[in-house]
C-alpha cells in the first residue's frame, strides 16, 4: 500500500499478470473505495498493482465548513473515537516484548473485539479490530518487522481473522498477498 505523496506517481511498479513495468502514472486507476483508497492497476491487462491511501486532509471530509452545529458536534465526536482507537494501537517497536532467540512467524488472529498478534499461544499485541483492516495489518507488520527484523518470517492471519480483514473490499486480498511477500518473500494465499 502506497501512503498518498507526491512521489507515488514516480513509484515503479511491475506487473505479475503480465509483465508490463512502468510508474504510478502510468498506472491505470480502479475503484476510489471509501474516498480513502484508489486501487492502481496495469493499464494492459487490469492486474491489481496497489492501493493509493489517501489522506484524509486531501478529501472533502476534513472541512468543516457549511456544518451544522449538530453536524459539527458528530464530527467531533467521531474524531474523539478515533483518537480514542489510536490510543490502544500499536505505534512502536517499543510496545512489542522482546521474543527468544531464531525464526519467528506471528500468527494475526481475532478473540472478541480485538485483534491479536500471537507467537504460538502467546499474545504478544492486542488492539481493537477494525472492518476491513488490510491497511492496519501492513502498519502493524512494519512495526514487528522493525522490531524483529530479518528473525521474523511472516505474519499469517488466521481464519477467524479473515472477514474482519478482508471485509467487502475484494482486492484486499491481493494486497495481503503482495504485502506478505514484499515483507517476508512469502508466495501465500492472503
Amino acid at each position: 500500500m502506497s501512503n498518498y505523496t507526491e512521489e507515488w506517481m514516480k513509484k515503479e511498479y511491475t506487473c505479475s499478470g503480465c509483465s508490463w513495468s512502468g510508474n504510478g502514472g502510468e498506472t491505470a486507476r480502479g475503484i476510489m473505495y471509501r474516498g480513502t483508497f484508489l486501487e492502481l492497476t496495469c493499464p494492459t491487462c487490469s492486474e491489481f498493482l496497489d492501493v493509493l491511501i489517501l489522506p484524509a486532509e486531501k478529501g472533502c471530509a476534513h472541512s468543516r465548513e457549511g456544518l451544522t452545529e449538530e453536524q459539527l458536534k458528530a464530527k467531533e465526536a467521531e474524531e474523539e473515537q478515533e483518537r480514542q482507537y489510536r490510543e490502544k494501537c500499536l505505534a512502536s517497536a517499543d510496545q512489542l516484548p522482546n521474543l527468544p532467540e531464531g525464526e519467528i512467524a506471528l500468527s494475526w488472529d481475532m478473540e472478541l473485539d480485538q485483534t491479536q498478534i500471537r507467537n504460538g499461544e502467546t499474545v504478544i499485541w492486542s488492539e481493537p479490530v477494525v472492518y476491513e483492516g488490510f491497511d492496519r495489518f501492513e502498519q502493524v507488520a512494519l512495526i514487528l518487522k522493525e522490531k524483529y527484523g530479518s528473525r521474523l518470517k511472516d505474519l499469517v492471519p488466521t481464519d477467524r481473522s479473515k472477514l474482519f480483514l478482508y471485509g467487502d473490499y475484494e482486492p484486499s486480498l491481493a494486497y495481503l498477498k503482495k504485502v506478505r511477500k514484499e515483507l517476508f518473500g512469502v508466495d501465500a494465499e492472503a
